[in-house]
């Protein structure tokens, strides 16, 4: 599948000060956390840098995505911690995060599930649905983010008491519809605060659906 690049601009961002921050020591991991560096194409370049530094200066990285339903086409939702840096109490329509120097796609977004929903998915359940390069600027807080994104589908059977949140990155969990998450983002009349960019995550969860299209 090609690659879409989807420029958005996120003037929505909200950013706390670091006297807001709960925990000194998880604030310097945040700074700490080192990312590999690629070009526009995705080729590697041969160096890491901060995860903070590279979202200032705009380096291209790597990020996966997994889309998370259940047998009733219901899409997981996790809404972010309040104490989160970037982005507090919206809701995610998947899973997912950097990947780590030296870490392959499935292995991050084997790793992401784990630690933020508790569930650790075998390879095998992990379907590759393609990539989407994400585009996400905001000048007020010098983000200028640019993500080589892998997309995985993750159907599993358990209700919302079968998962474990991350304590300090998940607040709540709930299974909407997947239908009614493309309407509203496609119509713009969303019910709830979703993370942006929302052209974005549109596209991963139409990558979704046609994969559940297209294996009925």
């Amino acid at each position: 599948m090609r690659s879409r690049c989807l420029k958005t601009t996120i003037f929505a961002l909200r950013r706390r000060n670091n006297v807001n921050e709960p925990n000194s020591r998880r604030n310097a991991a945040f700074f700490m956390d080192l990312l590999e560096i690629f070009d526009a194409q995705n080729q590697p370049l041969g160096f890491t840098k901060p995860k903070i530094d590279a979202h200032r200066d705009g380096d291209w990285h790597r990020t996966s995505e997994i889309v998370v339903l259940n047998h009733q086409n219901e899409v997981l939702l996790s809404l972010r911690h309040p104490d989160k840096r970037y982005l507090p109490n919206f809701w995610d329509v998947c899973v997912g995060g950097h990947l780590d120097p030296g870490e392959t796609y499935e292995q991050c977004a084997i790793r992401e599930v784990e630690e933020e929903i508790g569930v650790r998915p075998q390879s095998s359940e992990l379907q590759y649905l393609g990539n989407v390069d994400v585009v996400a600027i905001d000048e007020s807080v010098s983000l200028y983010d640019r993500e080589h994104a892998a997309v995985y589908l993750f159907q599993t059977s358990r209700t919302i008491d079968g998962f474990v949140m991350q304590p300090d990155e998940v607040a709540a969990l709930q299974f909407v519809p997947l239908a009614t998450v493309l309407e509203e983002f496609r119509s713009g009349k969303n019910s709830l605060d979703y993370t942006p960019p929302h052209y974005s995550y549109l596209k991963t969860l139409e990558m979704a659906a046609a994969f559940l299209k297209n294996n009925d």
